[in-house]
């Protein structure tokens, strides 16, 4: 696959608004709307284009408190991790799992309207999950950067 500088501005002016028309990505790439279509359909079919979304202001809708949770498993089978892995996948409170090396297994990052709504979280949903040995829960004071751009360094 071989993208050219055309492609990035492309794909960072995309990932940026992905509302942004062709016309206006012709203006920024001095293109004309019909190379711009042709890209984009190419950008497509490399399947780098995963799906268009609106993110929403997660504050206006009262999730003001973000927790990441650090959980260690207690057996590190494939098949404990798995079920593991499955079940966190049903809890609408987390926006995001990560498998990770160290002290921990999983980074969670959770999203929940206060510390009460945190708390039967914990208790009722994230403890009820078997092979759970640790679990470390660290509150967001500050986002300092928050972005779902890719550095796009090809």
């Amino acid at each position: 696959m071989k993208l050219d500088d055309k492609d990035l501005i492309i794909l960072g002016l995309l990932q940026e608004n992905a509302n942004i028309s062709n016309k206006e990505i012709a203006e920024a790439t001095d293109l004309t709307a019909t190379p711009v279509y042709e890209r984009i359909k190419k950008l497509n079919a490399l399947k780098l284009l995963k799906k268009k979304v609106f993110l929403l202001d997660r504050k206006k809708l009262g999730l003001s408190l973000m927790v990441i949770v650090s959980v260690a498993i207690e057996k590190h089978s494939e098949r404990s991790a798995i079920k593991f892995m499955n079940a966190i996948k049903k809890l609408d409170e987390v926006v995001e799992c990560l498998h990770t090396t160290g002290d921990f297994d999983f980074q969670l990052k959770v999203y929940a309207k206060d510390i009460d709504h945190y708390h039967e979280f914990n208790l009722k949903k994230l403890g009820a999950i078997e092979n759970i040995r640790h679990m470390q829960s660290h509150f967001v004071m500050k986002e300092i950067v928050n972005t779902t751009s890719l550095p796009l360094l090809i």
